[in-house]
């Protein structure tokens, strides 16, 4: 398992530049379960960002929340030995750009869109559901939010939908997914 291209082109983001992220503390933190993991981070991105708001007067760059998920992401799935096969990558099927794939040892593909909240943008993971599991029917496809009540909303829209479920990941729907990862792999 190698996931070092993806950790080095996370901390050549400038969000990791300019945040408090430390790849050290990534690697050496001890946690119980991947909710855990991810909460301890996703509060050192949100306190940074309050920080940053009352010294410049200004909120941060709104992609930086998409960027600090993403990061907090990558190093989780390094730690739970998870390996990532693409990620924020073009997969040769238009207007389709998964967050992360990952290929279990069964040869299902797992095909995972990251949302820090829905409002709209839903709709470009069950698009690109579609658009993927078109070509690979086979494909688990899952989105990723961190927006509790959107998530409870949209969890409802599943059956009508092409993505297969929806994860709230400051909840212990990510330790479900990371054991659902671990156990196609």
């Amino acid at each position: 398992m190698n996931n070092t291209k993806f950790i080095e082109k996370c901390r050549k983001t400038e969000c990791f530049k300019i945040s408090p992220f430390k790849d050290i503390d990534f690697k050496e933190f001890k946690y119980k379960t991947p909710q855990e993991f991810f909460e301890h981070f996703w509060n050192i991105y949100e306190t940074f960002k309050k920080e940053y708001k009352k010294k410049y007067k200004k909120g941060i760059n709104n992609s930086y929340n998409g960027a600090a998920f993403q990061i907090i992401m990558v190093y989780l799935f390094d730690r739970e030995n998870i390996q990532i096969d693409k990620m924020d990558e073009e997969v040769g099927i238009k207007f389709v750009k998964p967050d992360f794939l990952i290929n279990s040892n069964n040869n299902k593909t797992i095909f995972i869109s990251l949302k820090v909240s829905g409002r709209e943008r839903w709709k470009q993971a069950e698009m690109e559901a579609v658009k993927y599991k078109a070509k690979y029917p086979e494909t688990y496809c899952v989105l990723l939010m961190n927006h509790k009540t959107e998530v409870e909303s949209l969890k409802k829209k599943v059956p009508d939908l092409d993505l297969d479920e929806i994860f709230y990941a400051s909840s212990n729907d990510l330790n479900d997914l990371i054991n659902s990862i671990k156990k196609e792999k």
